[in-house]
């Protein structure tokens, strides 16, 4: 019986064999350049794998949970208290995002600091810096979604921010909305570019920056890659670590640890659900998502026009909302600015400190704004 379950199991590798050529497929697709000295901390393949963790969750959640303004609140007290297990899978999905969120900034901001953001990775960086883009708009379509009184509130200080562009601010500000306040037409609009536009352009986005990652493989953070006519120097000798099944198997026991992680922190702290939203009634301290904090504290000290005075072209206000903006298409596009070919962090003091910079400032107003 063995025999024959080995023969026929054998068989029907042998057609697909023929057919796919899958053993060339998987050499190629296992084949990563990785050098010894790249230190990656796994956190690329713990933010993809924490989508991949809300990608599952959703599609569970999304089995019950209805898009309407009357029965979007009691279809997720439903999930949390009837479902079997859906307490549980709501919870998973609201940590992971947040844990996605996170590592997300945790492995750009390691790429930065080791520099290996620079030729000929450029698109690995651009690709990436998007992905935190569509990250982000994850994290805030998402939130609104369960509808009740923090949601609801804190979508309407998010959707404020958006308001506040200059220029454009209005017409983003009913794009967001569907209208000019915060209805059941933006729940629908959110839940459809949550669950439909967001989720093809990450994979997208995915595809091709995994593309890159393999056909060019990691950098090494100790030296820049050679450029044409500027050969690597003589005497270095690249010394390799394999793919597969090493880092693969790093990367699965890192994956292993973060969802047990994610089951203890969601039976502790499980995902909470306020009363239903209710536009009529405003509570105190109305914040927008955490990952906010930082544009939400700076519009709150930069001055705003005194009432009859002046309305110039450009306001201090509009510069605080323009700022992060602009940030962000740097970040985006931070290899095309940066020329220093140089990766090593004693050769590039201006960029470290900057960063650093940033990021105090970035820390400081979050923690401000969080008061």
């Amino acid at each position: 019986m063995a025999t024959q379950t080995t023969t026929v199991t054998g068989g029907i590798a042998q057609w697909f064999e023929e057919r796919v050529r899958a053993t060339a497929l998987f050499q190629a697709l296992l084949h990563v350049e990785i050098p010894r000295e790249a230190k990656t901390y796994y956190l690329g393949g713990i933010t993809l794998f924490l989508f991949m963790v809300q990608v599952v969750t959703g599609t569970l959640l999304s089995l019950y949970y209805k898009p309407t303004p009357d029965a979007a609140y009691d279809s997720v007290k439903y999930i949390t208290s009837v479902v079997e297990f859906g307490w549980l899978v709501r919870s998973v999905h609201h940590w992971a995002a947040n844990g996605m969120m996170i590592f997300m900034v945790l492995h750009v901001a390691r790429i930065f600091v080791q520099g290996v953001y620079k030729y000929p990775r450029e698109l690995i960086w651009i690709f990436g810096g998007l992905l935190l883009a569509v990250t982000i708009g994850f994290g805030f379509t998402g939130y609104l979604l369960p509808w009740d009184q923090k949601a609801y509130w804190a979508t309407v200080v998010g959707t404020e921010i958006a308001g506040a562009v200059p220029f454009v601010g209005d017409s983003l500000l009913q794009l967001l909305r569907g209208g000019t306040d915060v209805t059941g037409a933006t729940l629908t609009r959110f839940f459809g570019v949550h669950v439909l536009v967001l989720p093809i352009l990450l994979a997208l986005l995915l595809v091709a920056h995994l593309t890159v990652v393999h056909q060019l493989g990691l950098a090494n953070p100790t030296r820049p890659s050679p450029r044409p006519g500027r050969p690597q120097e003589p005497g270095f000798v690249q010394r390799w670590k394999p793919f597969w099944p090493h880092y693969v198997l790093d990367e699965v026991i890192a994956w292993a640890v973060l969802l047990g992680a994610l089951v203890v922190l969601s039976s502790v702290l499980p995902a909470g659900l306020e009363e239903q939203a209710d536009p009529l009634k405003t509570p105190e301290h109305v914040k927008p998502e955490w990952y906010f904090l930082a544009v939400f504290q700076l519009l709150k000290v930069v001055p705003a026009i005194p009432p009859g005075a002046e309305n110039p072209l450009l306001t201090a206000r509009d510069v605080g909302i323009l700022v992060p903006m602009f940030a962000m298409v740097i970040l985006v596009f931070l290899p095309l600015i940066d020329n220093n070919p140089a990766v090593a962090k004693r050769k590039r003091p201006v960029a470290l400190t900057l960063g650093l910079l940033i990021v105090i400032g970035m820390i400081v107003l979050t923690y401000y704004g969080a008061q």
